[in-house]
């Protein structure tokens, strides 16, 4: 299957194929996400297949320098906008990402395909995940009473708990993020997670409002959870997480994460998606997140492909030296 492959899509054409996936549009893939990329100083680059005039493949590609060398990195991407896309045309995709890389003096490139269903081996070689490999989907087409009965026992008692405690449900704004990272840092601590610098949430909301939002659920004033959470043509996501220490007992991130869902179905979202689950790097997080239900989705994985040999086992030997220096001093 021979497709025309297409540079520089305007931004409307873009979003209008990103939304016609069946499970809403993948953020990461947006034009969204890449003003936020930008502004965190990468670069943006997006490429498209085309075919009979239609667009079928998307690949929004961001572009990094380290020590003055230039990389790709492609989170989940491509995305395939029809499920009739095989191992042919994906072998099309990556030729002309591999010329364009060439162009480019791209040393190596990564990416996460969003939903290509094909063998591991078609991708190449496959590395650690950046991106979660899994997460949970829930089905928003279904009433609250049908998701009410769907979650775990203990989930529905936790959200009626944390109504009748009074817990309340409020946007934040830029200003109540130092809030937030106040509670970042404390859940990043007690949960193994990773967080980002407070730079990027600050572009998060100056850059990707709408359809990113920051919530806070309180109590006497007293802030006890806190998320960013994304509504984007038909998907939504929660994207960071933070809860308090202190008042857990008033079960504050059960409401926070029901008054999200309910939200996401006023905005006639298709799913909500949990975002990443792990049974052993995370497993109270990813436990509270199975108790709302939901059904498990797969990625396809994180591949590597280098374009430069020597100049990307170089840039691993300075990445791997400045590692050790900046924890020996």
């Amino acid at each position: 299957m021979e497709m025309k492959f297409k540079d520089n899509l305007e931004e409307p054409v873009w979003a209008k194929a990103l939304a016609s996936l069946s499970e809403g549009a993948e953020l990461l893939q947006s034009f969204v996400w890449g003003k936020i990329v930008e502004a965190d100083g990468l670069l943006c680059r997006r490429f498209a297949w085309e075919k009979d005039e239609k667009i079928i493949i998307l690949a929004q590609v961001i572009e990094s320098d380290k020590f003055g060398f230039k990389f790709w990195y492609l989170p989940r991407g491509p995305v395939s906008l029809t499920a009739s896309v095989g191992t042919e045309p994906w072998q099309q995709v990556k030729k002309d990402l591999i010329a364009r890389a060439k162009k480019n003096n791209i040393v190596s490139f990564v990416f996460e395909p969003e939903n290509f269903s094909l063998p591991a081996e078609s991708f190449g070689h496959k590395i650690k995940a950046i991106q979660p490999e899994k997460s949970l989907f829930l089905d928003l087409s279904l009433s609250e009473e049908e998701l009410l009965k769907a979650m775990h026992h203990k989930t529905r008692y936790n959200i009626r708990l944390a109504e009748k405690k009074e817990v309340k449900i409020v946007p934040g704004q830029v200003a109540d993020l130092k809030a937030f990272w106040k509670l970042l840092q404390t859940t990043t601590a007690r949960d193994g997670f990773r967080g980002h610098s407070l730079a990027h949430y600050r572009h998060l909301l100056t850059e990707g409002a709408p359809p990113l939002e920051l919530w806070l659920a309180s109590r006497e004033n007293k802030i006890l959870a806190a998320g960013i959470f994304s509504f984007y043509n038909g998907r939504a996501v929660y994207l960071h997480g933070a809860s308090a220490n202190f008042g857990r007992e008033y079960m504050a991130p059960y409401l926070l994460q029901w008054r999200m869902i309910q939200r996401a179905q006023k905005k006639a979202c298709h799913y909500y998606d949990f975002y990443g689950i792990d049974e052993k790097k995370w497993p109270g997080v990813t436990r509270f997140k199975r108790g709302f239900g939901g059904e498990e989705r797969n990625y396809p994985g994180t591949y590597l492909i280098i374009i430069r040999p020597f100049i990307y086992y170089l840039y691993k030997i300075l990445a791997t030296v400045k590692n050790f220096l900046s924890k020996s001093f």
